[in-house]
């Protein structure tokens, strides 16, 4: 089933960004980090949409909506 996936604190270097695509399932990566250029282009090139550099808080206010 396709999903996004959310990574906190982290940031992604092509080796987790090989290990995102491999899942096959993924279409969007959101990270409160980094993503490195090398990165961004392997997600480009296997259709994985991307946003790097969210702040954490942004989750945090989501969660607290969905709770009330």
């Amino acid at each position: 089933m396709p999903h996004i996936e959310i990574k906190a604190r982290k940031n992604i270097y092509p080796g987790e960004a090989k290990k995102i695509i491999k899942k096959g399932t993924v279409i969007g990566l959101l990270t409160t980090g980094r993503i490195s250029d090398n990165a961004k282009k392997l997600l480009d090139e296997a259709g994985i949409a991307w946003a790097e550099n969210i702040p954490e808080k942004e989750f945090m206010e989501s969660e607290a909506q969905e709770e009330g």
